[in-house]
């Protein structure tokens, strides 16, 4: 079975960042940024490039969501990640995106028509906010907990504002 990887953005307002994939590919409305690694690639370089290319954003990983996402023929791995930048450009696979609260995405992510693939990103959205919210209650001024053992270094310059909410 091939592996992909993707990302669930949550932001400091505590939204996640859902993309529209163009013309409802596979029967998705509403889903997260994933795909398959290149030659060489990390599952972590992966999933950030994913991100990027589908929604525009660049993110920081903060953790690994638990477990594996199986389909038909693909295999998911998840990262719990937050922004960075709004590059404000994604790729032509993805025709909208959108920031929603926990419930709006589990609406929109319920309007997806195939049920196998609906239950997937219902249960990953699920597993992204309960990490999510212990983390952000500990999040401190100097953004301690954005830097965990998964990344060693950051591609980008990581911004104060990620790291609290905006007052």
């Amino acid at each position: 079975m091939k592996k992909a990887y993707g990302g669930i953005v949550i932001n400091a307002d505590g939204q996640v960042l859902l993309r529209e994939p163009a013309g409802h590919y596979k029967g998705d409305v509403w889903t997260f940024a994933k795909g398959k690694p290149y030659v060489g690639e990390s599952p972590e370089e992966t999933a950030l490039r994913e991100v990027l290319e589908e929604t525009g954003y660049r993110a920081a990983i903060i953790a690994r969501i638990p477990g594996s996402f199986d389909g038909s023929r693909t295999s998911n791995e998840y990262f719990l990640m937050v922004p960075v930048e709004d590059t404000k450009r994604f790729d032509t696979e993805t025709q909208a995106i959108r920031w929603a609260t926990g419930e709006e995405a589990r609406q929109l992510i319920g309007l997806n028509q195939k049920p196998k693939r609906r239950r997937r990103d219902l249960r990953v959205l699920r597993l992204a906010f309960a990490l999510f919210r212990p983390l952000a209650r500990k999040s401190s001024r100097r953004c301690s907990w954005l830097r965990p053992p998964l990344v060693t270094r950051w591609p980008w310059p990581l911004p104060s504002a990620v790291c609290s909410r905006p007052t």
